[in-house]
């Protein structure tokens, strides 16, 4: 991969953080909770809603901030299973992904003739 596509994954991933930090902000207004997370008015039902969409885009913080790190190290972007490089594209679309096209349909298939 080169130093221009690196760059390029580097920036649509950090952009997806940003849109995350904002939601969250949006998220403790809408919640009723100061800058420290602590809750000030309680709505049960959108509550248990909200935290589900907050846990989810926790994990998805996590995972890219993780993702910042690996893209440093000499095999980013090459498939776990079969060894070769994933395509930029999908890459772009999936950062966080660890195989390629071909072995993630393969990994697929295998699950659904499993069911």
């Amino acid at each position: 991969m080169t130093a221009e596509q690196l760059s390029r994954l580097r920036e649509i991933v950090e952009t997806e953080i940003q849109d995350i930090h904002a939601a969250l902000e949006q998220w403790r207004a809408c919640n009723g909770l100061d800058d420290n997370g602590v809750q000030r008015v309680q709505e049960t039902a959108m509550r248990v809603l909200h935290q589900d969409w907050k846990h989810n885009t926790d994990r998805r913080m996590m995972e890219l901030l993780r993702l910042l790190g690996k893209m440093e190290e000499e095999d980013f972007g090459i498939c776990q299973e079969c060894g070769e490089d994933i395509s930029l594209r999908r890459l772009e679309l999936l950062p966080t992904t660890a195989y390629c096209t071909r072995c993630m349909t393969h990994k697929e298939s295998g699950l659904v003739a499993a069911v």
